[in-house]
């Protein structure tokens, strides 16, 4: 039987966007998005591949600095990953896969 594998978001943003500490970050994996705090966030998935996408709501704009990335998961394996917001509001964020 296949072991359960995580994936680990730490979303961040600068302290001078203050303003983003009212918000939700959501955490979308394979289509199935979950919102929560921003900070460390631990999702457990089954081995495979998976489409990850990262964003949140900010004044009118449902997925505002949307960023994704496809990852790869092995039995019992966690995926570390980071996701910053862009100076802009209207840029795309930036998910990156930590080493």
């Amino acid at each position: 039987m296949a072991q359960r594998t995580t994936i680990r978001v730490n979303g961040r943003h600068s302290p001078m966007a203050w303003l983003l500490y009212l918000t939700k970050l959501t955490i979308e994996v394979d289509g199935t998005p979950q919102r929560g705090s921003w900070g460390d966030r631990t999702i457990s998935v089954a081995p495979g591949r998976h489409e990850v996408k990262v964003y949140f709501k900010y004044i009118a704009k449902a997925r505002c600095c949307e960023a994704g990335l496809t990852v790869d998961t092995t039995d019992g394996q966690t995926v570390s990953m980071e996701y910053w917001t862009p100076m802009m509001m209207t840029a795309p964020g930036r998910l990156t896969v930590l080493g």
